[in-house]
């Protein structure tokens, strides 16, 4: 079993956590705007993220110094917080929706003068009901300066701002799908670039507890032990567990129940696979099992969950 896991070495487990918490991303607003300008967004509880196509800008929210946004820098909120952008600190604030809807009707606000800045924002909703440690591990802003214009990013984010420019609103699945690229391009560059990172993000940095995460996410449904588990990434059980609760936030027993969780929440709620099917995929040991605790953890038994997304 755990040999041919090891075969295979490019399994991605961040990309199986946005596949599997189905981060579904869109672009709610994009224009060219003529200082002064500023707009408030309130709490969403979602990743938003803004990007300075051309010219600088502001922002910033509660209990965090504004950034000073460059051209062609991108700024993420990935807990939704109440923020502000606007080419300037001190602006008046008009609110995102009407600001929104005033471009979608062909009228968009802050057009007396000259153009002075171009800006896209967007958004990636996702399974609220499958919470991941991994939206824990992320700061309340992040900004993303100096990035290649040759590079990937922005290869996509051209992409995008053509696909917006040929239809001449905020609504296309092609640009949707490549808003959730560009989350998961945007999170491997934070990763990857070498910035202070804590909990899950740690984790995807650490050699040993990433191959243990890697084993966990490639076979939920293997009946893992600290034993076996500990063997495949070379540390005793007592190493294991202290490590991967110092660096994920949880043990790794804690962390395969989650996990199988939030891979049957999602099997329940899109697929039309039968609960003795989806216990056998996701390592329970049957359908009354994966019930029992589904409804322990979720406060609701999987039927009750799919007839409710039938019902949407």
């Amino acid at each position: 079993m755990t040999e041919r896991i090891k075969q295979d070495g490019d399994f991605d487990v961040l990309g199986d956590i946005l596949e599997t918490l189905r981060f579904r991303g869109s672009i709610f607003f994009r224009s060219d705007l003529a200082a002064p300008w500023g707009m408030s967004l309130p709490r969403t509880g979602i990743p938003r993220f803004h990007i300075a196509l051309s010219g600088k800008c502001f922002v910033g929210a509660e209990d965090h110094q504004a950034i000073k946004v460059g051209e062609s820098e991108i700024v993420m909120l990935p807990n939704g917080d109440s923020h502000w952008i606007a080419d300037s600190p001190g602006r008046k604030l008009v609110p995102s929706e009407r600001a929104g809807e005033a471009c979608e009707l062909g009228e968009p606000l802050f057009q007396q003068g000259e153009i002075t800045n171009r800006l896209m924002c967007g958004m990636v909703r996702f399974d609220e009901g499958a919470a991941h440690p991994i939206l824990d591990a992320l700061p309340k802003m992040m900004h993303f300066p100096m990035l290649e214009p040759s590079g990937s990013i922005w290869s996509v984010i051209s992409l995008i701002d053509a696909e917006m420019h040929s239809r001449q609103d905020t609504n296309s699945r092609i640009a949707d799908r490549l808003t959730e690229v560009l989350f998961l391009q945007l999170l491997n560059h934070y990763v990857s670039r070498g910035d202070e990172t804590t909990g899950f993000l740690a984790a995807l940095r650490d050699r040993r507890v990433y191959r243990a995460l890697t084993l966990i996410h490639k076979a939920p449904e293997f009946d893992w032990s600290l034993s076996s588990l500990g063997a495949e990434v070379g540390m005793s059980r007592a190493t294991l567990v202290r490590r991967f609760q110092d660096i994920v936030g949880v043990a790794p027993m804690a962390y395969i129940m989650d996990w199988r969780l939030i891979k049957a929440h999602k099997l329940i709620k899109h697929s039309m696979l039968s609960l003795e099917q989806i216990a056998h995929t996701t390592g329970f040991a049957s359908a009354r099992t994966l019930s029992r605790t589904f409804k322990r953890h979720y406060g609701c038994t999987p039927h009750e969950l799919r007839r409710l997304q039938h019902a949407a």
